[in-house]
C-alpha cells in the first residue's frame, strides 16, 4: 500500500510539473490582451482547482493501471537463468538485486529512469508457483512473452 502511494505522489507532482510548463508556454507565446496575466487566466471559473482535482484523480487511479503483478505457468526459470538475463540486458537493462528466490532488473539508462520516474524495476520471483513477475504493465508483458518462449523452447 504504500508503494501504492508513493507511486501516486510522484504522478501526482509529474502531471503537475508538465502541465504547469505547458500552459506556462502557451500563455507566454499566444496572442492576447496585455492585460490578462496567467493567473487570470488560470481562475477563470475555478478552472485551477478543477485541474487540481483532474490530475488528483488520474495519479490516484494510474498506479492501478500502469503496473502490474503477472503469473507465469513455466517450471524451469531458473536453470535458464543465463538466458533470460541475456533477454534482459539486450533490452538494457541490468541486475538491480538478486536473491535465492527472486532477481530484479531496472534499467541501464539514467535519461530513461527518469523519465519512468524511477519506477522501472522489473521483478522474477520464482519462490512459488506459478513464477510472479511484476513492474510497470508494459515491461512485463514484453519480459513475460519473452520468458515463456525461453522456457518452452526447451521443452520442445
Amino acid at each position: 500500500m504504500m508503494k501504492y502511494i508513493i507511486r501516486s505522489v510522484k504522478y501526482l507532482v509529474y502531471f503537475t510539473v508538465m502541465c504547469s510548463i505547458i500552459l506556462v508556454l502557451t500563455f507566454h507565446f499566444s496572442v492576447k490582451p496585455e492585460s490578462i496575466t496567467l493567473m487570470d487566466m488560470l481562475l477563470v471559473d475555478g478552472s485551477i482547482y478543477k485541474m487540481l482535482a483532474f490530475f488528483v484523480a488520474v495519479a490516484a487511479i494510474y498506479p492501478a493501471l500502469g503496473f502490474q503483478n503477472k503469473p507465469l505457468y513455466v517450471s524451469n526459470v531458473k536453470e535458464h537463468r543465463k538466458q533470460i538475463v541475456e533477454l534482459f540486458e539486450n533490452a538494457n537493462y541490468v541486475i538491480a538485486e538478486e536473491t535465492q528466490t527472486s532477481i530484479t532488473f531496472r534499467l541501464r539508462n539514467p535519461f530513461l529512469r527518469v523519465m519512468r520516474l524511477c519506477e522501472d524495476h522489473v521483478k522474477i520471483d520464482w519462490s512459488e508457483s506459478p513464477v510472479m513477475i511484476e513492474g510497470l504493465r508494459k515491461d512485463v508483458l514484453r519480459f513475460s512473452r519473452g520468458i515463456e518462449y525461453i522456457c518452452r523452447e526447451d521443452e520442445q
